[in-house]
Parts: structure tokens; sequence; C-alpha cells
């Protein structure tokens, strides 16, 4: 064979092997690394916490655009999203109004949860049933269970008892703060612990035992009812779950705080732009990012002032707000 004719042979040879190399990597992506795999048993979720008790102007909204940022499946809520306290239609439709703007949620569903200022008296609750959606109810989503209780399940009697109690505590307040400890609304059980009837509780037994091969169960509530140790209806539906991987979520509080119960992780959310509360917990403004893969949750409490956009930034003008500190109120 001459010189020239094996030239020729070895530069077609390397020119066969170039296109068969280029068409394997545009293809089959064969140089090392493969394509991510599909996992179609990722759930990925956001919960918003408490926005009210002196909501602070703008801080929420650092939240939602942070949020909308990271795409997940859909968005939580533990509670109390508008102000409240009124018996005035007009209002509650004002301040669900401008809520439902600010979260500004667009294509991601938004789930909420009842709280004491989402639903402060009868008036407030049937407002609720009718224009936001039920007090309490459940969704499965990829094998998961979502169960969203209402921590404020009072009768009517009690619910009108409540409220004189509350609005002379909340004149006693504005006359002395110090003194409000003293009055019997502040007192109450129900006001830090909240309630659920026995009709809720059958509810979500039914809801858990039809459900008992899901792969993890959510809970998601306002007030932490599982704390009252009197409180009987909770603690069947932790009997009912018995066996069961589930974690908890509750607000009010507006501190951040991890307890281990029954070898569960109950999770009280902090806020994300409500009135900040340092004495019981971790004082912060944060929404807390969920995903489960396979069998395992997993955790991540998101700081608003940790949320930096593409040019450097805390979205929604947050670089001008008071975010995640003392006194923030």
């Amino acid at each position: 064979m001459n010189l020239s004719k094996f030239l020729s042979i070895l530069l077609m040879t390397a020119a066969i092997s170039a296109c068969t190399t280029a068409t394997k990597t545009e293809t089959e992506q064969n140089d090392g690394f493969s394509a991510p795999a599909d996992s179609n048993d990722l759930v990925r979720f956001a919960i918003i916490g408490d926005l009210t008790g002196g909501e602070r102007p703008g801080v929420f909204n650092v939240g939602a655009e942070g949020i909308y940022a990271m795409k997940p499946d859909f968005i939580m809520s533990i509670g109390d999203l508008i102000e409240g306290g009124t018996e005035d239609i007009a209002q509650m439709d004002k301040e669900w109004l401008t809520f439902t703007n600010n979260l500004n949620n667009r294509d991601i569903d938004f789930y909420p949860t009842v709280g004491n200022h989402d639903i402060s008296n009868t008036i407030m609750r049937k407002w609720y049933e009718e224009m936001v959606g039920p007090r309490y109810y459940h969704f499965v989503y990829k094998d998961a269970l979502f169960l969203v209780l209402d921590s404020e399940d009072f009768t009517d009697n009690f619910f009108s008892e409540l409220k004189v109690k509350r609005n002379e505590a909340v004149e006693v307040y504005k006359k002395n703060p110090q003194d409000f400890g003293n009055t019997e609304y502040a007192k109450m059980s129900q006001r830090y612990y909240g309630e659920m009837s026995n009709e809720q509780t059958e509810y979500f037994t039914k809801a858990i035992n039809d459900n008992k091969d899901v792969r993890w169960t959510f809970l998601f509530m306002h007030k932490p009812i599982w704390q009252n140790e009197q409180e009987a209806n909770f603690k069947k539906l932790e009997q009912a779950l018995s066996g069961s991987n589930y974690t908890v979520f509750n607000g009010h509080v507006h501190s951040y705080k991890h307890t281990e119960r029954l070898g569960m992780d109950y999770i009280q959310i902090g806020t994300t732009g409500g009135e900040m509360n340092a004495k019981d917990g971790k004082n912060m403004d944060h929404v807390t990012w969920v995903a489960l893969k396979g069998d395992t949750p997993s955790y991540l409490n998101i700081k608003l002032d940790g949320m930096i956009d593409k040019k450097g930034n805390i979205p929604a003008d947050g670089d001008k707000l008071c975010l995640n500190a003392e006194g923030c109120n």
C-alpha cells in the first residue's frame, strides 16, 4: 500500500469516528455523564408562616416572590392570612383580595389553613366557607396524604362568648398592655391551643384509615392543638396514625421551634411578615421548603433575607425592609 492511500484511509477512519462520537454525544450523552433520571415520586412544596397580629408591610411580598422563583409543586400555609377580627363583609373581602394579590401565585396551586384571625367569629366563619373554601379538608398527591385542620372548630355559642371576652381583653390591653395577662380571655386554653370538634375528628380519622398505605402524611393546623395535654380529639388522630410516618406543622406562636414527639417531627413555623415573638423559639421571617422523595422527607427553612435574586438583591425591594431581626414589628 502506498503512503498516499494509507493516509487517505486514516483520514476517512478519523472522519467516521468523529461522526459517530458526535452522534452519541448528541443523542446518548455517552461522554461520561448521563442525563438526570426522571423522578415521578418527587414532591416539593413551600409553607408560608403567620402574616398577621401586626403585619409588617412588604415582608410577605418578599417570601411570595421567592417562592414563585423556586417553582414548588404547590404552596401550603399554617393560617392567619388576613388581620380579621371584624364582622364587616366588605372588609373581609378587601383583606382577602390584598392577600391573594400579594401571594401572586399565578400558576402554582395554593392550599390555605384557617387561623384565628381568618375566622374570628361566626360571621367570618360563614364568610370563609363561602368565599375561601372548607375549614378542614384533605387530599392525596403522589402517594402522600395532606390533612388540613381547623383549630378554631368551636360551637356557635362558644364563638359568641369568645368574641365578648376577646373584646373586653382588647380594651384592657389598650389601657395597659401589662394587664392583658390577667384577663379571662388571656387565660383561656382555647386562645392558645384551639380546639377541634368530634365531627372534624371523625372526618380525619376516616381519611387516615382510608389511606393507610401512603408513604407519608403531612398535617397542617394553625394553633398547636397537640400541645394541649387535656385535649382528646387530636390524640385520636395520633392514635390513628400510629405505625405510620407523618409530620405535623403549626403556626400561631410567631416563632420557629422543632419538637420530636412520638418519634415524629412536630414543626412550629415562624413568621412570613407577621409580628415577631422570640419568647418561645427562634425569631425569623422565613418560608419552609419540604421535599419528599421515596419514603424520606427533607426540610429546609429559608430566611427571607437570604433570598437573593439574579441582580444580587432581596426580591420585592426587601433590601429596604427589616427582616429577621429582634424588634421587627
